[in-house]
């Protein structure tokens, strides 16, 4: 017969923090894979596309330093991937962005957030919707439903 154990206040709390610190770090890792992708759509990350990825961290509630730090991390380490081999990187990305393809809420505004770096250097592309349009089959979101193809609002834009 299992023993219960009954846990402390503070062993509850410190494996939440846990808990909450690896779903962090699993979001970061996403956003920066995904942003990547749409960055590296055109052949070229442009400063727009980097400034707009890391002000993007408020939209899923990161707005600590130690977040930007790790995202900026990641983004750099995700962008290599590409540099070296396309192919290579795109594959890296969207595996990495498969992790989170239940979690609705955080997939609708990881697109709309990509939408605002493709558009970011004020031109969004076939190639940059087309890498959209790969994150959403990643994520099981319809990517016309999920305004792949839509023009933002100047007021949903990431600055």
């Amino acid at each position: 017969m299992p023993i219960d154990r009954i846990r402390a206040g503070g062993d509850l709390r410190r494996e939440l923090e846990h808990w909450h610190d690896e779903e962090a770090s699993l979001q970061i890792e996403t956003i920066a894979a995904a942003c990547a992708l749409i960055a590296y759509a055109d052949g070229i990350v442009r400063q727009a596309e980097h400034d707009s990825m890391a002000g993007s961290l408020s939209r899923f509630g990161m707005l600590d330093e130690q977040s930007r730090q790790e995202l900026l991390i990641e983004f750099e380490h995700a962008t290599s991937r590409f540099e070296i081999d396309f192919a290579v990187g795109e594959t890296a990305a969207l595996a990495t962005i498969a992790r989170l393809q239940k979690s609705t809420r955080f997939a609708r505004t990881l697109v709309e957030t990509c939408r605002a770096i493709g558009e970011a250097d004020g031109n969004y592309i076939v190639e940059e919707q087309s890498a959209l349009v790969k994150i959403c089959r990643q994520l099981g979101l319809e990517p016309v439903a999920a305004g792949t193809f839509e023009a933002m609002r100047s007021t949903d834009r990431v600055r």
